[in-house]
């Protein structure tokens, strides 16, 4: 059933004023609104009309009304306009350019920083580097048995490993295999750095006991950059919103979101700002809650996501509208700092 303009300026007002204050709203409250033309009995038989419709909740101990997690997701789909972000958090990214080389450490501090700006719990996600290209190796001796990986990717991440040999290594041997692995394996994505492709490493670099080291160092490095981090930033702030001062519901959502893997978004290709409001975060302890993911992008290699955490009574307008202003600024600094340099 198709909401009436009236239906959608009260509900729009109710979420208004209970993203404000915490409390139910009740139809008084609304009548003496300038905005609101109508009679307190229009607005509670609207009212009661809205919460038979799923849109509205009514708490037992209240005569007043809370938006329901549908509400919201109209809200968030039709209601709530577009939201100006003054300037104002551009200096605070532009304070990370030259602080940070890798782009791990990038993202973790962008989480940091949106956790700070916005005084909610925040969740930045690196994206899945499977198209990273390996730019170059090196291989530092330190004695006879042992010795250093090096790994630099396109993106800039640097990878090292001290590994040791079951035999003694020349430094002539050493040379030769990074030789080859210059030669054979950087400028190919990491997808493309099979068994079979380092079987034409090792024919080339002949018997070394290096060969062993630097094969199970390349199987990690493949597995950890083709998964994605998720760094949790700011959990704590969720203990200032009064629907977590139930310390056993605080609890339980604290306990769930340092798993990583519960807060990659849940549909993976994010176009711009997304939301996941209440029961679609699923039957577990995010389902009181609602996240908010921008994305943001590495180039051709793929895109991550940062975004927030927090209860369902969350300025999603506000929010979202500077969540993507965000997002752009880190799309510029990583740009600006890891792609330029390597074109």
């Amino acid at each position: 059933m198709e909401l009436s303009e009236r239906k959608k300026q009260i509900l729009k007002a109710i979420i208004g004023d209970y993203i404000r204050t915490a409390e139910p709203v009740g139809s008084k409250t609304l009548a003496a609104r300038p905005e609101l033309h109508f009679s307190s009995a229009t607005i509670r038989n609207e009212m009661s009309e809205l919460e038979e419709m799923g849109y509205l909740e009514k708490p037992h101990t209240s005569a007043g009304r809370i938006p329901s997690p549908a509400g919201y997701r109209l809200y968030v789909d039709e209601l709530m306009g577009e939201s100006e972000i003054p300037e104002g958090d551009e200096p605070a990214i532009e304070q990370m350019r030259g602080k940070v080389r890798e782009l791990d450490r990038l993202i973790q501090e962008a989480g940091r920083l949106v956790s700070t700006l916005t005084n909610y719990a925040s969740v930045a996600v690196t994206p899945y580097m499977s198209h990273t290209v390996l730019k170059q190796f090196e291989i530092v001796s330190v004695d006879r048995t042992t010795f250093v990986i090096v790994v630099v990717t396109d993106a800039g991440v640097v990878k090292n490993k001290l590994v040791h040999t079951a035999a003694e290594v020349s430094k002539d041997e050493a040379e030769l295999l990074t030789y080859v692995l210059n030669q054979t394996l950087t400028g190919l994505p990491l997808s493309q750095i099979t068994a079979e492709r380092f079987d034409v490493v090792r024919r080339a670099a002949g018997l070394t006991a290096l060969l062993g080291p630097v094969a199970e160092y390349l199987a990690e490095l493949i597995e950890e950059l083709g998964s994605q981090k998720v760094f949790l930033e700011g959990a704590n702030k969720l203990l200032h919103f009064p629907e977590y001062h139930d310390t056993q519901k605080a609890q339980a959502l604290l306990d769930y979101i340092t798993d990583d893997k519960h807060l990659l978004p849940v549909k993976p290709n994010i176009d711009g700002v997304q939301f996941f409001i209440g029961p679609e975060n699923g039957p577990n302890p995010l389902s009181d809650a609602s996240m908010i993911y921008a994305k943001y992008d590495i180039g051709n290699m793929g895109q991550g996501v940062i975004g927030i955490v927090g209860p369902t009574r969350m300025d999603y307008k506000h929010l979202s509208a500077r969540l993507s202003r965000f997002a752009k600024g880190l799309n510029k600094l990583i740009a600006d700092t890891f792609l330029d340099e390597n074109k």
